[in-house]
């Protein structure tokens, strides 16, 4: 597309600006007989005459010369608007309005906003930080981050990485409760612990695992006394001590080196559960979001 008025109108700007039909057929690289013909096909439809043309000069009709400035009024806005959408498809810009779980958020969503505003600094993010799925319609959402499986929806998801559940408890609760993680507990010295569990378990919450060395897979069943919304929560009432519990592997790099969590059952290999990016623009998503999802993308790669 290279011009959003009529070809009649377009040719009717140039006719005056060049000052005759003949030199508007040059610059238009037309033959002059489609320019002429244009101009009455216009003149036709609008019910008046725009030039008065002799063998010698033109010029505008009253009617004429209202018209060509409007006309010219809207070429300028229509090259203008053009020019913004072909920069916006050269550079990613504008606003940006993403939504993503606080468990993510450090380690994750923060840093590949680092790179993305360092790398194009027109574009506007907004974070909106929520543990529940935000109707992206309703909250005019550009791009939704979750963990777990996704209901049928009309919009666009892409796996972009795992996350991997890990048991885990604080070491003052570990010491309190006879538990050594490292000479390997049993299913037996986890299963009757207190457990903390996310909103989204089940009333008697379970862990599954597989064993890294092979073997059939476990799962472990806990009775959870207490429930938090949040992964904050969660984790903060780990570190206190009330219980045993899951926190993704991304949210605990770095923690367990520092110290801060002990991994309870590190002989079993933890559950995957995908993390997807969801977005509502279909096949084709703004230059934006699509580099918001390579970078969330290459964050997620580089948390082992």
């Amino acid at each position: 597309m290279t011009n959003l008025i009529s070809n009649q109108v377009r040719i009717f700007l140039a006719i005056v600006d060049a000052g005759s039909i003949t030199k508007a057929a040059d610059t238009l690289d037309m033959g002059k007989s489609g320019v002429s013909d244009a101009l009455k096909q216009l003149e036709a439809s609008l019910g008046t005459q725009l030039l008065i043309r002799t063998t010698r000069r033109q010029s505008l009709t009253a009617m004429g010369e209202k018209f060509y400035r409007r006309c010219r009024e809207m070429n300028d806005l229509s090259n203008a608007a053009l020019e913004e959408v072909s920069e916006h498809l050269a550079e990613p810009m504008g606003l940006l309005r993403i939504t993503g779980p606080h468990a993510m958020v450090e380690c994750t969503i923060a840093p590949a906003l680092g790179d993305l505003v360092a790398r194009y600094p027109r574009i506007e993010p907004q974070l909106i930080v929520d543990d529940k799925r935000l109707d992206l319609i309703r909250d005019n959402i550009d791009l939704a981050i979750t963990v777990g499986e996704l209901p049928d929806s009309e919009f666009k998801a892409q796996r972009i990485g795992f996350a991997r559940d890990i048991l885990c408890a604080s070491p003052s609760f570990c010491r309190d409760h006879g538990l050594d993680p490292e000479v390997g507990l049993t299913p037996e010295a986890v299963q009757d612990l207190p457990y903390v569990a996310h909103h989204w378990e089940t009333s008697d919450a379970e862990h599954r695992v597989a064993a890294r060395a092979g073997g059939t897979p476990k799962t472990f069943r806990f009775q959870k006394i207490v429930t938090a919304n949040s992964v904050n929560a969660v984790q903060a009432l780990i570190r206190n001590g009330t219980g045993i519990g899951i926190l993704p592997h991304f949210f605990l790099r770095g923690r367990l080196d520092a110290g801060e969590f002990v991994e309870l059952l590190p002989q079993y290999e933890p559950r995957s559960t995908g993390i997807y990016a969801i977005h509502p623009f279909g096949t084709v998503p703004p230059l934006s979001v699509r580099a918001m999802i390579d970078f969330l993308k290459q964050k997620l790669s580089e948390v082992v």
